[in-house]
């Protein structure tokens, strides 16, 4: 663990490391923060000899290290306070000349044989001008156009928010520009970059002004302005563009320098809007769906109005609870932006529509809802509203016959693994012959059907314990 590092110093090392993924994008190189060591992990501070006054030997230690996302090989993270790997001296003689020196250091590392690995090694200094730490910037196919803005970047951000969005990491095909900030002419442009603005018929981006007819970049005035990040999107000739800019030093809050961050986000964009349209279609079709049968169940009212017998009615009634317990969830998708149902909120309105049809005059019943938060796809609500709509149903018909007042209840809650649907009532409770096997009951039979080989779950049927009469109707479903 690195120790004796200043409070100013470690504060330097911390604010770079929270950039170091990016910057490590920005730069297309392994970016480490290397701080010279004793054995025990103190830091201490070169120039000098590679020994402390104590007869220590020196070591470098990672403080951190970033690789640009594009990479293939796995590097190890050595976020700070984590143990460090010493490493020696001679096997890091550029970064020791910059931590003896204070200079920044160019040269290669053979890391296969006969294979060469660019690097440059840049001096950090604290507020007193101790050089306390390098910055080792190495990279197999270097392109080191954007390397010292990158150390610029990452120097400049040290004690600033950086966890906005125009903060998040760059992917291997996003265009990069540098721009200099006293008159916005582009600097340099990777090959991304002009790929994209070729596309859009401009011939070089370097030497461009950013506030050209050609560019036209309105996030670098703001930038400019303010000192701070900003983030456009621009539409040119079919292609959608979202740019970030970054600042980079300066004095004040005018940047010397900006970094921008091209993403072509066209294909992201026409999916987003293929969503869009397709999810306005799905809402219209649950609403003609819940339109239509709730003109079959008005139909069926006709009929129920007209017919003599009462056992007729008592059909045509359930069959309408029926159809509106699935209107009620079509009319939910219709308003939603999801195919998930939360069924406290629909099992609610259906236990209310089905006590509003159904309802006794003579009967004075107390009832409860209780319902956790339970989101499900449209086809298992669906399934599980027919359930409801049954089992309340049934306690209506059967639970309180001869009786002038009752209590029904509903819970629905999930334990580890399943969801569970109760509904209960103090009515008469089932006959002694009773076997759910052999019922007779079209609505009990719909409810094992539906349990069964729709939700894959289990139905129970039984009296109160206790002493207590009653009905308790319970369905386990499992959680997948």
């Amino acid at each position: 663990m690195i120790q004796a590092l200043t409070k100013e110093q470690d504060r330097i090392l911390r604010s770079m490391q929270v950039l170091l993924p990016l910057a490590a994008d920005i730069a297309q190189a392994k970016i480490s923060l290397v701080v010279p060591v004793t054995e025990r992990g103190e830091a201490r501070s070169l120039p000098g000899p590679a020994a402390t006054d104590h007869g220590e030997e020196l070591f470098l230690a990672w403080y951190a290290q970033a690789e640009p996302l594009t990479r293939l090989e796995d590097v190890p993270d050595t976020p700070a306070g984590t143990a460090f790997v010493p490493i020696r001296l001679s096997d890091e003689p550029l970064a020791v000349h910059t931590l003896e020196k204070g200079v920044v250091t160019e040269g290669m590392r053979e890391f296969m044989l006969g294979q060469y690995a660019r690097l440059k090694a840049y001096p950090i200094f604290d507020a007193a001008g101790t050089c306390f730490s390098a910055a080792v910037f190495e990279d197999r196919e270097a392109d080191v156009v954007f390397w010292d803005a990158t150390l610029d970047f990452l120097r400049s951000h040290v004690g600033t928010d950086c966890s906005g969005p125009c903060y998040r990491r760059m992917a291997s095909i996003d265009g990069l520009v540098l721009v200099d900030g006293a008159d916005c002419r582009i600097l340099a442009a990777n090959n991304a970059a002009r790929h994209i603005y070729r596309v859009l018929g401009v011939g070089t981006l370097v030497g461009q002004r950013t506030n050209s007819l050609e560019i036209h970049w309105n996030g670098v005035t703001e930038v400019l302005s303010t000192g701070e990040a900003y983030e456009e999107e621009l539409r040119r000739k079919g292609l959608i563009l979202d740019l970030r800019f970054l600042p980079i030093g300066g004095t004040g809050s005018r940047p010397r320098q900006l970094i921008a961050i091209i993403e072509d986000v066209t294909q992201l964009r026409q999916k987003e809007e293929e969503l869009r349209v397709q999810s306005a279609m799905i809402k219209e079709i649950h609403h003609r769906v819940k339109n239509n049968l709730q003109t079959i169940a008005s139909l069926l009212r006709l009929e129920q109005r007209r017919a003599s017998e009462e056992e007729t009615k008592l059909v045509l009634k359930d069959a309408i609870n029926r159809i509106s317990s699935i209107a009620l969830v079509h009319e939910y998708l219709s308003t939603q932006g999801s195919e998930e149902v939360d069924m406290a909120t629909l099992g609610k309105e259906v236990f209310r529509t089905v006590l509003s049809s159904m309802g006794n005059p003579e009967l004075r019943l107390k009832t409860e809802w209780k319902a956790a938060p339970l989101r499900l796809p449209s086809q298992k609500a669906a399934s599980l509203s027919l359930v409801l709509n049954e089992l309340v149903q049934n306690s209506l018909e059967h639970g309180f016959e001869g009786r002038r007042q009752g209590t029904l209840s509903v819970e629905l809650f999930e334990t580890p693994g399943n969801i569970i649907l109760r509904v209960q009532d103090d009515g008469v409770g089932l006959p002694k012959d009773f076997q759910p096997g052999r019922t007779k009951s079209l609505g009990l039979k719909i409810v094992q059907t539906v349990v069964q080989s729709d939700l894959k779950g289990v139905f129970y049927l039984r009296g109160r314990t206790g002493g207590r009469t009653g009905t308790v109707s319970e369905v386990l479903l499992p959680r997948v």
